[in-house]
């Protein structure tokens, strides 16, 4: 029981703190390593598992002689202290390096001394052996888990103290290490981005200096190329004003021998211009282009298309800066052939004349015949109305008065003819040429006049304006627009004649056509002619000729009845219309007189204001006055005065006031009572109308404004 005792105190010292790696090594409590905590730490006391083997047999061995164990056990107890102490020195030398352990160091002393004062009553009790056997291995037993147990409740505490610190002391020396770890971090990052820097600025400066260099050699390159571009811009300059001097040269020798080449074909045109004029000037002359033959004609119509060939060339060769040999060829053949044909019209006229003169002579003592015979009725017809007007005053004064005047209205209108038929004459070369051109020409020249003419209306100031502009540029010799294409009055000597001529029988056909339909349209109608006539004096002659061959009132004049005279030419000249030798009804007649004196009334009364006006009220009066001088003729007389009083009555009461009613009351008075007396049965419409009209002006005394009249809001519109 000793030795046991001796055992478990021996136990009980070195158990509390043989610490030992699991591999073996002893755990220094002062470690001056780095490794950290490299492994498992194991809690071993040596020879506890033998220690309780032997226990258990011990006591087995008790229970079976308890006497011969007592020397064995005194021998293996003093064997064992021994052994145990050697042990403990041993262990306590190997271990004197290593740090104190502060649980073990700090132990209890009450813990130890119990343990002794146990281990010294476990000898006691077994030395001196006054307990039975059974309570003794009972209380040896209790001890000995008793003092496992301690063991095992100061092993686990020292265990986590030791474990505690150890991980303490390992966190501190990871703490630290980590902190290691980052500085050295850090340090490396500020060398790596220091290095970094370094290496970025090493390669930006090398690609900077690279750079340089390269824009220099660039701006070399650039500087290099502007130089040889400045010297070849400097050769080609001067290629080019060598090649612009050698070729504007060239060209002003070219030009000049184009030039008089040109001047060569101008003078030849002229010559030939001159030839064809005179061709043209000679049969408009002779009038009588019937009485030649009909191959003087044809070559008088080939000179007018050789000229125009001739002027188209020229006017081409104008625009292109010169002409070509051809060219002057062909004006020089031409100016042969029109002289030629110039000398043989001649010859023809000549003839002709000859020939002429003598059926002239035959034929002009029938017309003075013809002449005096409707003078004598003109001066019977003269002699009433004078002594109708003017019974208080000498007979012989007032009808040398009258008869003055209406010699020179009958005058005037014989003149009128005259000249107008002579314009249709000169104008049958363009007018009936059997030229292909020139029926073309003729065609686009009626185009260039009936266009502007028929599309004449009230619509406003600007579209009268238009209409008058282009008619006026047309008998200028202007170019103007027709069917896509641009014609003029240059190309043929006669073509503005034509023109003239056929505007003029444009118009009256207006008053005809047109203003006998439609009251209203005389006005604009008017205005158009009248802005012509103001401008070209001729073309207002022509329309006054047309007015009175189409309607003889308007001079006013009734045709007599010649001698030997058959229906038919005296119902013409009249203003009749024959078709197929029926002459027309009386309606139709009065409708077409109708639209006539409308439109001249409309002419007499408008007013341009930009310059006299060459037919104005004065015209009207003087119509007026002769009329009521003359017999009146049934409807006629009362329908023309109807439609002029209506229409032209307001500006000559506006003009003439007092003198203006004197005559409206001798009208009413004296001469609507003759009207009365020659209209027959159911022929009383247009007296009638007049009636009212004339009854109405008494009554008002005024006129009042005709429907349709421009006034001077519109042309300021």
């Amino acid at each position: 029981m000793d030795e046991i005792t001796s055992v478990l105190r021996e136990l009980g010292r070195t158990s509390k703190g043989q610490l030992r790696y699991s591999r073996g090594a002893e755990v220094d409590s002062n470690p001056t390593t780095e490794e950290g905590w490299l492994g498992r730490v194991v809690v071993r006391v040596s020879g506890v598992d033998q220690v309780l083997s032997a226990l258990e047999t011990e006591l087995q061995n008790e229970q079976k002689g308890r006497a011969a164990m007592s020397d064995t056990s005194l021998q293996n107890e003093q064997k064992g202290r021994a052994a145990m102490s050697d042990t403990s020195l041993q262990s306590r030398s190997a271990h004197r390096n290593l740090p104190p352990n502060p649980v073990i160091s700090q132990r209890d002393p009450n813990v130890t001394n119990t343990t002794t004062g146990e281990t010294s009553h476990a000898r006691s009790g077994t030395s001196q052996n006054t307990r039975p056997e059974t309570d003794s291995g009972d209380n040896i037993r209790a001890q000995l888990q008793k003092t496992v147990c301690l063991y095992e409740q100061e092993r686990q505490e020292t265990v986590k103290e030791t474990v505690a610190k150890q991980q303490a002391y390992v966190e501190q020396q990871i703490a630290g290490l980590w902190q290691q770890v980052q500085h050295q971090l850090a340090i490396l990052q500020d060398q790596h981005r220091l290095n970094s820097r370094k290496q970025q600025d090493k390669v930006i400066s090398l690609l900077l200096d690279r750079g340089e260099k390269s824009q220099q050699r660039i701006q070399q390159l650039e500087e290099d190329h502007r130089q040889r571009a400045r010297q070849l811009d400097a050769q080609l300059q001067e290629a080019i004003i060598v090649r612009q001097t050698r070729i504007q040269e060239q060209q002003r020798r070219t030009q000049a021998a184009a030039l008089e080449k040109l001047k060569q074909l101008i003078k030849k045109q002229e010559e030939i211009h001159e030839a064809a004029q005179a061709i043209t000037t000679v049969l408009a002359s002779f009038g009588q282009t019937d009485a030649l033959p009909k191959d003087v004609l044809e070559d008088a119509h080939k000179a007018v298309l050789l000229t125009s060939n001739v002027t188209r060339q020229v006017s081409a060769a104008s625009e292109a800066g010169g002409t070509s040999d051809n060219v002057l060829q062909l004006a020089h053949t031409t100016l042969a052939q029109v002289k030629a044909i110039q000398a043989k019209v001649s010859q023809a006229i000549e003839k002709a004349q000859e020939e002429a003169r003598k059926a002239a002579e035959a034929k002009r003592q029938a017309q003075e015949q013809a002449e005096a015979q409707a003078a004598q009725a003109a001066r019977e017809q003269a002699e009433k109305a004078a002594t109708k007007t003017t019974p208080s005053a000498g007979p012989s004064d007032a009808k040398e008065a009258f008869l003055a005047t209406y010699s020179q209205t009958v005058k005037r209108y014989k003149d009128l003819q005259a000249n107008l038929d002579q314009c249709v004459q000169s104008c049958l070369p363009l007018a009936k040429s059997t030229d292909s051109q020139l029926k073309k020409y003729a065609f686009d020249l009626q185009k260039a006049v009936n266009t502007p003419l028929n599309a004449i209306s009230s619509h406003s100031a600007g579209h009268v304006t238009d209409k008058l502009e282009r008619l006026c540029r047309l008998l200028q010799g202007q170019q103007v627009e027709v069917s896509d294409k641009r014609v003029s009055t240059t190309s043929h000597p006669m073509a503005t004649l034509y023109c003239k001529e056929l505007l003029a029988r444009k118009f009256m056909k207006q008053g005809i056509e047109q203003v006998a339909s439609n009251h209203e349209s005389a006005f604009p109608i008017a205005a158009v002619a009248v802005g012509v006539w103001m401008e070209f004096p001729d073309v207002g002659d022509m329309l006054l000729a047309h007015f009175h061959r189409a309607c003889p009132y308007i001079v006013p004049f009734y045709p007599p009845r010649m001698d030997n005279q058959s229906d038919e030419d005296f119902y013409k000249s009249r203003g009749y219309v024959y078709k197929e030798g029926t002459i027309e009804k009386q309606d139709k007649f009065l409708k077409r007189m109708s639209g006539i004196m409308r439109l001249y009334a409309a002419i007499v009364q408008t007013d341009m204001g930009s310059k006299p006006h060459p037919h104005g009220v004065s015209h009207g009066w003087r119509w007026l006055s002769n009329m009521i001088n003359l017999d009146p003729e049934m409807d006629v007389t009362a329908t023309l005065l109807y439609d002029f009083l209506q229409v032209a009555g307001h500006a000559l009461m506006k003009a003439y006031g007092k003198q203006f009613h004197k005559l409206l009351h001798i009208l009413c008075r004296d001469y609507f009572t003759e009207i009365q007396k020659v209209t027959g049965k159911g022929q009383s419409g247009p007296v009638s109308r007049l009636k009212g009209l004339l009854e109405e002006c008494i009554k008002t005394q005024r006129m009042s404004t005709p429907k349709g009249m421009l006034t001077s809001v519109f042309w300021t519109s």
